[in-house]
């Protein structure tokens, strides 16, 4: 099955809201980021994955990855490789992510992340994403620096 991944638009808002729902994810703030989002649609236009980006100046935070079972690593790889190429547009230098899935870190350390050593980050305290996340266990905060 072929799959398409593009930049969503203000059209796609309740498209990813009601994908977001379902998975159990948080959707406050998608609304006003919804262009920092990215989509993967099968061949029929079915949203089937998503990554977006909460940005604050020049530092991003990603978000809301929801992928259905059908997605291999090579496809989830890939999709990295689009929000590294979508931030680097956005003007972004700093890109983090949070995580409790201890499994994910070889996967996120072949992508260039790098774990925080204190864990919490205060760039991320203004962002909405980070602190509905504040009250998770075990959180694990990781940095990519992009290059220009």
């Amino acid at each position: 099955m072929t799959k398409t991944i593009r930049q969503a638009t203000h059209e796609d808002i309740y498209k990813v809201i009601g994908f977001l729902v379902k998975a159990g994810l948080s959707t406050e703030g998608v609304k006003n980021t919804i262009d920092c989002f990215l989509l993967v649609e099968d061949t029929e236009g079915n949203l089937i994955g998503t990554l977006g980006i909460e940005m604050r100046d020049r530092t991003g935070l990603l978000r809301s990855l929801v992928v259905t079972p059908a997605f291999d690593s090579e496809e989830i790889f890939t999709l990295f490789q689009e929000i590294f190429k979508l931030a680097k547009e956005k003007d972004l230098s700093q890109l983090y992510l949070i995580t409790n899935r201890r499994a994910s870190l070889n996967f996120f350390e072949m992508l260039g992340f790098q774990q925080e050593p204190q864990g919490h980050v205060d760039e991320l305290k203004d962002f909405v994403h980070a602190k509905q996340l504040s009250t998770v266990d075990n959180l694990l905060t990781m940095s990519l620096h992009l290059q220009p």
